[in-house]
């Protein structure tokens, strides 16, 4: 989204445009595996197969190995909307920061424009209640900090906030957040600078001040995700994640391929952030997401590097949850990626097959499973596929294949064969000395007894 410097405030959301989506049909029942734990969880829109990001990178098979139960995700955002149905008792706690003041409580952090909400629900969106979407880490819960509201000013962005209230944002983060929660923490920062590099009009906080918050956050444990920005909009935080106490993210079309608005250059990893099908329209091509309630609906399609950062973020909390260390973290995702630099938590947590799903029943006539052929040598160590919105569940590959009557040479039905059957000819021949014997004995004999 793109903007002007909104008087001096200096950050922006790092979306690049959205598109309503209403999420409608039927619930289908997911067979759980052991805990609960499903690779095919019921939401619609995941068994729709429009989540092509969390299978492009390995989410579903991730999920049999840790799903971030005991992490919290910080969304450090527009606020996230509480009471969507999505969303529902997933937040642990909200604040703002607003103009060098800290808020916190109930309400606190409500979203005005859906980008947080977008993000949160990314992230960790309730998962396998049978409507929407579902969550990047799915037992994972959010904390919401409001740093971007609507523009006052009149100007063309929606949302914007200052690098002073960033700064404290962390920093509160850090020294409140974190120490009250008792698993692993997560940072989310889904903002890009309008104006990097150079110091806030109004505050004189410079960008070394916001490396400077992130790096004292790795520094007490807690990981960190920054969107890498858009066209438009350049990344926070580069020194520190030179400095390796954050991981940059750039976003991937459904294609796998980095997006047209994400840069290269100090990117950590990339993730799914979706890009336009056609002019404006995300539908389909864009991520899906939790959004604020309207006539369209309660989720919606949106693209950028806002939407790659939670997908790592999500990724970060599920290996911490394991008991990883942030840095730990980091270097586990990194060194699992591929050469292009694309994210593959299924690999990280080393858990690539699926489970919790129930094989599909055979059909009435068909021959024997047929046997799936073992992958090549080279295809085994190679990083689960980077593909678009799947045509089948994650499952159905491990899934025997069952061959119809029809398929390949057709099979018939033999007669029930004659017990104690031997060669066809050697039957022929003993029934006809068969009824010979029998006329002999029947006809000849009481022609030879007569007068």
């Amino acid at each position: 989204m793109g903007g002007g410097n909104g008087g001096g405030r200096g950050l922006l959301v790092a979306c690049a445009a959205v598109a309503a989506w209403a999420a409608s049909g039927a619930s289908v029942a997911a067979a759980a595996g052991p805990g609960g734990v499903t690779s095919a969880p019921d939401d619609p829109a995941f068994r729709a197969h429009s989540q092509w990001g969390l299978v492009q990178a390995g989410f579903p098979a991730a999920w049999c190995r840790s799903t971030g139960a005991g992490a919290l995700i910080v969304v450090i955002d527009t606020g996230i909307a509480a009471a969507h149905p999505d969303l529902a008792g997933k937040l642990a706690g909200e604040a703002a920061v607003h103009q060098g003041a800290v808020t916190s409580g109930p309400g606190t952090a409500s979203d005005d424009s859906g980008h947080g909400t977008h993000v949160a629900g990314i992230a960790a969106a309730v998962t396998g209640n049978g409507i929407g979407i579902a969550g990047a880490a799915p037992d994972a819960r959010l904390y919401a900090i409001k740093v971007l509201f609507a523009d006052s000013s009149g100007g063309t962005a929606r949302e914007q906030g200052t690098r002073t209230d960033l700064v404290q944002a962390i920093d509160y983060a850090t020294t409140m957040v974190a120490p009250s929660w008792p698993g692993p923490v997560v940072l989310n920062l889904s903002i890009g600078a309008a104006d990097a590099g150079s110091s806030d009009s109004l505050s004189g906080t410079s960008s070394a001040d916001v490396d400077g918050a992130i790096e004292r956050a790795a520094a007490a444990g807690l990981g960190v995700a920054v969107a890498a920005g858009n066209a438009g909009t350049a990344a926070i935080g580069g020194d520190a994640v030179a400095a390796g106490a954050a991981l940059s993210v750039g976003a991937l079309d459904q294609n796998g391929s980095v997006a047209p608005y994400s840069p290269t250059a100090g990117v950590s990893i990339f993730a799914a952030g979706g890009t336009a099908s056609a002019p404006d329209r995300y539908t389909g091509t864009g991520i899906l997401s939790t959004w604020l309630h309207s006539s369209s609906g309660d989720y919606a399609w949106m693209a950028g590097t806002s939407m790659a950062a939670p997908h790592v973020a999500a990724a970060l909390a599920m290996l911490m949850s394991t008991g990883l260390s942030n840095q730990d973290a980091y270097a586990r995702l990194l060194s699992t990626a591929d050469a292009q630099r694309r994210m593959h938590i299924d690999v990280a947590l080393g858990s690539t097959a699926p489970c919790g799903v129930a094989s599909p029943a055979p059909p009435r006539a068909a021959v024997r499973p047929a046997r799936v052929a073992p992958p090549s040598r080279a295809a085994a160590g190679a990083p689960a596929q980077m593909a678009g919105t799947p045509s089948a569940t994650a499952a159905s590959s491990a899934s025997p294949v069952a061959l119809p009557l029809t398929a390949g040479p057709r099979i018939v039905a033999a007669a029930a064969p004659v017990s104690g059957g031997g060669h066809p000819a050697l039957t022929r021949i003993a029934l006809g000395l068969g009824a010979l014997l029998l006329l002999w004995l029947v006809v000849v004999r009481r022609a030879l007894r007569s007068p």
